[in-house]
This record gives C-alpha cells, structure tokens and sequence, in this order.
C-alpha cells in the first residue's frame, strides 16, 4: 500500500468517526431529553392518581349519603 492510500484510509476513518462522535452525541441529548419527559409524565400521573383517590375517598364518604330524603 502507498503513502497516499494510507493517508486517504485514515482520513476516511476519521471522517466516519467524527460522524459517529455527532451521532452519538445526539442519541445522548435524545434519551437525556426523553428520560426528562418520562419524569414529567410520571410526576403528572402520580398526581393525577392522589386526585383520583381523594375523590374517591370523598365520594364514599359524602354527607350526602346519611342525609335523609328531601321530602322526609
């Protein structure tokens, strides 16, 4: 192998590493952004789920229902 091929095999390697090192870098900021949104997401459901429950416990637990009948 010449100088010249050698030269252009390296130059190509570190073309497609420098695209990989960019590749890489946005699959980073990618699940980084995505693990972000999974913590919103579960935060919003665990509030919504105490909500659910309150009004749960606030249904059965009405005054509503010992109360006698309006025409009594």
């Amino acid at each position: 192998m010449s100088q010249d091929e050698n030269e252009n095999r390296i130059t190509e390697l570190e073309i497609q590493l420098a695209h990989m090192e960019t590749v890489m870098s946005d699959l980073s900021d990618m699940i980084k952004s995505q693990w972000d949104r999974i913590d919103v997401l579960e935060r919003r459901n665990k509030l919504m789920s105490d909500d659910i429950k309150r009004m749960i416990d606030f249904l059965r637990t009405s005054p509503e229902d010992d109360a006698p009948p309006p025409h009594y």
